[in-house]
Order: C-alpha cells, then structure tokens, then sequence
C-alpha cells in the first residue's frame, strides 16, 4: 500500500486538513507530520480536542518560520516515513518547506489549494505558491479560476490541475452546526445593533505605523461595532507604535476555530486582511471587506461578495461598509465558488486511483452541468491519475 505524508505547520491548515485525514489514515499508510511553525504540542493539542480533529503523528516542534530549518526538520521525518508521496497545503513556509524536502528525496508532491495568485510578488505567500506549484506532480485546484491560472497564463498541463474544491468549505460545513450552537464569545457585548468580525495580521496591513494608524481611524469611525480577536503580532505592532483602540473596536485575546465561526455567523459584515475569511464570508453568505489592495480569492469579487480597501491610500470606509450592509440578500449563490463540501472525497478518490484503488467516492458529470461542472468529475479525476503516472512513472 503506497506510503503516504501530509505536512502542515499552521492553524489555518489544521482547520483544513482535518475532513481530509481521516479518510487518508483509513485507506493508506498515511503518516500526518505538523512542523510546529506557528504552535507547541499543547496548543495543537487544544485546538484538536475542539473539533475533534485528528491529530498530528509527528510533531517537529520546529518553533520558527524560518523555511531551511522548517526543511530540514521535514526532511528527515519524510525520510523516516519512507513517504512515497507528499500532500502540502496552501501557500505557508511550511508548505513551501514540505515541498523542497520531498523534491530533494525524490518524493512526488500534490499541492493542495493550487494556482490560487495575487499576482503580488512582494508578498511571501505569492512567491510560495508559485514554486510550489513548479515543483508538484499534480496541482489540485480549488476553483475552476485557479486551473485556468494554472493552464492559461502560466502554462501547466489541463490533466494535471483538477478541479477538487477548497477543503475550507467541508470543514466549514463539517463544523457550522456545532458552532452556532455556541455561547457568543462577545458575551453581553453583543447589543442589538449590528456588528462586524475583523481579523488583521498581513505585514502589508499592520507592520507601518502609519498604514496601522490610518485603518484604526477608518475603523473609529465606523457606526457599529467591531469584534477583533487580536493577532499576537498584531499587538505586539500596537504596543510598539503607541496606537490608541478606538472606542467602538472590542479587542479580546485570539479565539479558537468554532467561537470564532460563531462570531462570523452572526456578524453583518467582515473586515480582513486574511485569505481563508474571504472564503468563509462566500460560504456564510455574509459581505466581506478585503483590507488590502488585492486578493487571491478573486471569485469572492467577481461575484460581488467581497470588495477591496487599500489602506495604505484609500479613505472612506464607513461608505464601502454601508453599500456592503445593503448588499447582503445578494450574497447567497446557487453554486459556491469554493466548493460543496465534497473537496476531501474528491482528493482521496484521486489519491487511491494513483495506488490503483478502487474509489471509494464517485463524481459523475450531472447531465445539466454537461460541459460547464464546477468540480472535477470522475473523468477528469481519472484523467489527473493517468498524468500523474506519466510525469512520476
């Protein structure tokens, strides 16, 4: 049975990952490898025992985000694993960390979340993605956009970038009962009018004091309340400026995955610098603000669910926010953009026709879809394992 290892080394990709391993752990030798870029043991250890997600096998205990050690630390448990083949999600250190040490084991890779682009080189994310996707056997796209990235600007192969969905709407979809099932994590601060969700942590957004102390002034100026579970580095930029919280902005401590679907579920609005947000507003069906001057989540603005505010030169908030609150019967859509909670099936049907499995999911082509699916088929899927063992056989 081929030997199989996922890598991950951040919250976002646990949150992700977790509908997808368990159906990895039951049908291959699989072994689950967390770097520890961003958390301890016991942190990760917290946060699975909220969702009961499964937990990492191996925890390398890394600490940094620095992508040589990351390698390093990776490399060597590939190794130990004696991993045939490696699954990286996303566009972290960790991914990108995860994708050099199996190339120079000679280990096939499969990126998860694939030609998703900016097309802001000057961010690290960006650059991440892009070799990432150079050095993978098989790219797996989230979004029927991302393939044509993949295929039309920088020229992959079709068979090699099927369409499987994004894994933050199975696990949004796994989860979304149990969270709204909640106490509000705001308590009594939660009044009668409405109120937005903001999340900031990107170098772009708060890492100037100015570009910092333009959008907390955007913000106060806002009428309605705003709920911002701070980032640890986000504070430690407003300590070390000397900014000031404007009166209507509820600063509380970082929350855990399901207080913080709850938060969003009952939000009017949501103010973010962050990808995976702009993905969860579509699946909520709540309009979302992007606080910088682009996005990788493209879709969410094509169909009108989310807009883009440049802090480092725009002004005007309270007006982008008052369209988006008058906007809002707009946001449910026939077809998510993003997936429709299939995205784990879709990857392990592909995984197991590579090992020359029977599937244990199927995707036929609805008649009505005929040409035009949003997600891989059981053909195109089928297609993608014939490249794959074309490229790696």
């Amino acid at each position: 049975m081929i030997r199989i290892a996922t890598v991950c080394g951040t919250r976002p990709e646990l949150i992700k990952l977790a509908p997808l391993v368990p159906l990895l752990a039951d049908r291959f030798k699989h072994t689950y490898l967390f770097t520890g870029q961003h958390y301890s043991p016991n942190m990760v250890r917290i946060f699975v025992d909220e969702l009961d997600a499964p937990a990492p096998d191996r925890y390398l205990d890394v600490g940094h985000s620095g992508v040589d050690a990351l390698q390093a630390a990776t490399g060597a448990a590939l190794a130990e694993a004696e991993a045939e083949l490696v699954l990286v999600y996303g566009d972290t250190n960790s991914t990108l960390a995860g994708t050099r040490a199996a190339r120079s084991l000679g280990v096939p890779v499969l990126h998860l979340e694939a030609g998703i682009r900016s097309f802001d080189k000057t961010m690290p994310e960006e650059r991440n993605r892009i070799e990432v996707d150079a050095l993978s056997a098989l790219r797996l796209a989230p979004t029927r956009l991302a393939a044509w990235f993949l295929e039309s600007i920088e020229g992959y192969t079709p068979d090699g970038n099927p369409v499987v969905g994004n894994l933050v709407v199975d696990a949004l979809m796994k989860h979304r009962a149990i969270a709204e099932a909640r106490p509000h994590p705001m308590g009594s601060a939660v009044g009668s009018r409405p109120y937005a969700v903001v999340t900031l942590h990107r170098q772009a957004t708060v890492d100037d004091p100015e570009v910092f102390a333009r959008l907390l002034a955007e913000f106060g100026a806002l009428d309605m309340d705003l709920y911002f579970p701070v980032h640890p580095r986000s504070m430690a930029r407003f300590e070390e400026f000397g900014l000031a919280w404007p009166s209507n902005l509820h600063v509380v401590e970082p929350v855990g995955y399901l207080d913080f679907i709850r938060a969003m579920s009952g939000a009017a609005l949501l103010l973010t610098d962050s990808g995976g947000v702009q993905e969860e507003a579509v699946c909520l069906g709540i309009p979302c603000i992007t606080l910088r001057p682009n996005t990788e989540r493209m879709e969410s603005v094509f169909i009108g669910s989310n807009r883009l505010f440049d802090p480092s030169v725009d002004s005007g908030l309270a007006e982008l926010v008052s369209h988006g609150l008058h906007s809002r019967s707009l946001q449910q859509r026939r077809v998510n953009p993003y997936g429709d909670g299939r995205a784990a099936e879709r990857v392990t049907a592909l995984l197991e026709r590579l090992a020359g499995l029977k599937p244990s999911f199927s995707f036929p082509l609805p008649e009505d879809l005929a040409g035009g699916a949003p997600f891989a088929d059981d053909r195109a899927l089928s297609a993608a394992a014939l490249h794959f063992n074309g490229v790696c056989g």
